[in-house]
């Protein structure tokens, strides 16, 4: 069986590619795998390090105003979709899967032109415009949040599947003993880039929290001297109980060990946390195309799953407010542990395994006729 996994621009796109990638490999024995991103896109080293094949496609995502700018992005991606019509002619895949962002709309667009099975993963609660733009045209539109499908074309073949994560979440994590002295653990990252405003509040959070709280931030490689000139300016010291790290690796063994964790609201994330059952504050991002990370922190507020606070909530104290009587309170705790606990789907990856094979076996039914 040949697959090509489309996919790019960011984590949220490509982490939930590798994992079907990932769970292909692992069930379907000979399974030929090539990813297609865009020339430049962080998709290239993130791909080739778990082992899989990439080609790049030279195409940038559509500016949302009208002028030179995006006459010339329409003509790149004109010419994207005839070099992926031509990858396409050449790998001969069984099936096309993408999972949002611009760099996988030609690849996606080509095969339908081209009658190959199709199938294209939304993880936020507001689709992109990549996917709204395909819905109307694949075959298979697979879902995190049910009421994503509410928000495209009446001809999408909607599947509410969850949201495919990494073999390290599929399942519990392993908690580890906090360090002595430590009764309690706040787990604190903004994504792999970090993010300035979250780390400028979690300065102040560590300045008023008590002894007992051990708390694990990663600032992200971007924004770590920076933090630590803060944090040495704010005449706190590195210690057991505060560890600053530029990024945090094994995310389910600290996820398990953490009381609370803070982060922003991307789809990836809230779904690590709802496979994890972690109460959570989240602080979604407000430099989204379409403000879907507050969409996906509102869907959990509302259903009783977790704290929404927003990133203009942060000056003055404003995340310790939130935190601090949180962290004393240990019935909330457990009430977001059960309602994020329920945004949790742990069958996602073998749910989308099955469909992509039942949607192959339709295609070859239907060449046979």
């Amino acid at each position: 069986m040949r697959i090509i996994m489309t996919c790019g621009g960011t984590g949220g796109h490509i982490t939930p590619a590798l994992a079907i990638a990932d769970t292909i490999r692992e069930n379907i024995a000979g399974a030929e795998l090539l990813f297609v991103g865009a020339a430049g896109g962080m998709e290239n080293e993130l791909v080739t390090g778990a082992g899989y094949a990439i080609r790049s496609l030279h195409v940038k995502g559509l500016s949302r105003k009208l002028g030179i700018s995006l006459l010339r992005e329409g003509a790149l991606a004109v010419k994207a979709i005839g070099d992926a019509r031509a990858l396409l002619r050449e790998f001969a895949p069984d099936i096309v899967i993408g999972t949002g962002g611009y760099a996988c709309y030609p690849t996606l667009f080509a095969a339908t032109r081209m009658g190959i099975p199709t199938a294209v993963h939304e993880s936020n609660a507001v689709p992109g415009l990549a996917v709204r733009m395909l819905a109307g045209s694949v075959d298979r539109v697979w879902v995190n949040f049910p009421s994503a499908g509410k928000r495209l074309s009446s001809r999408a073949r909607v599947l509410t599947v969850g949201n495919p994560l990494p073999r390290g979440f599929v399942g519990t994590g392993i908690a580890y003993s906090l360090p002595a002295g430590c009764r309690r653990m706040i787990l604190s990252f903004g994504g792999s880039l970090g993010a300035a405003a979250l780390n400028r509040a979690v300065i102040d959070l560590m300045r008023a929290e008590r002894e007992d709280v051990y708390h694990l931030h990663a600032t992200g490689k971007g924004g770590y001297e920076e933090f630590m000139r803060a944090f040495s300016e704010a005449g706190l010291v590195a210690s057991g109980r505060l560890d600053i790290r530029p990024f945090i690796f094994d995310m389910p063994r600290h996820m398990a060990s953490a009381t609370l964790v803070i982060c922003r609201a991307g789809a990836m994330s809230i779904s690590e946390l709802a496979a994890a059952g972690r109460a959570a504050v989240l602080v979604p991002s407000p430099n989204v195309t379409g403000n879907h990370q507050y969409e996906n922190a509102k869907a959990l507020y509302e259903n009783g799953a977790g704290v929404l606070l927003e990133e203009r909530e942060l000056v003055e104290g404003g995340l310790a407010a939130a935190v601090l009587p949180l962290l004393d309170d240990s019935a909330r705790i457990r009430a977001y542990e059960r309602g994020i606990s329920a945004f949790s789907r742990p069958d996602a990856n073998r749910r989308i395994l099955e469909d992509m094979l039942g949607l192959c076996q339709k295609a070859k039914k239907h060449q046979k006729r």
